[in-house]
């Protein structure tokens, strides 16, 4: 089967973002999805694919990759090289926004290392510091793909929007 067959979207971008929302809208426009794909198993991921003669493959990594996650942009590019259809959409939101769901949650930001009992202000401080470092981390991923703002859509209107933007030809 030719390289060029197969369809890769790549979704990164901040950490409560929407990211998974956007995978399943994926998932229910007919992608095989993989979450968290560590950045060593993108290029076997994507051989195997191929191997298997997949379509459309949506694939979901983030800063939780850890040393390894810097990888991914020449893996990227390396897999335009070999002619595999791949388009990066990055998830983003204000700073206000994500600290508001991080509140909302009990989730705690990837990044953000609160050991021990530590005052509400100190938590704000130290959630807002960790986002900045991944807006940092995440500065090279961002560049080249389709952003896509969340800070005021609820998840139901970010499914609709991804549906739509994968089905219009990219430009």
């Amino acid at each position: 089967m030719d390289a060029i067959s197969l369809e890769v979207v790549l979704i990164t971008g901040m950490s409560g973002s929407g990211k998974s929302v956007a995978l399943h809208a994926l998932e229910d426009a007919g992608y095989y999805c993989v979450g968290n794909l560590p950045p060593e198993l993108l290029s076997p991921f994507i051989a195997l694919e191929r191997q298997q003669q997949a379509r459309r493959v949506a694939i979901a990594m983030d800063v939780r990759s850890g040393v390894s996650f810097p990888l991914i942009p020449q893996q990227l590019d390396a897999l335009r090289q070999e002619g595999v259809s791949l388009r990066s959409l990055f998830l983003d939101s204000t700073t206000d926004a994500l600290v508001r769901r991080f509140s909302e949650t009990r989730r705690r930001h990837p990044l953000s290392r609160q050991e021990g009992e530590v005052d509400a202000p100190e938590r704000h401080r130290a959630l807002v510091q960790a986002i900045e470092l991944e807006r940092d981390l995440l500065a090279d991923l961002r560049d080249g793909a389709d952003i896509i703002d969340t800070s005021i859509i609820r998840p139901a209107q970010l499914q609709s929007y991804i549906k739509d933007l994968i089905e219009a030809p990219q430009s």
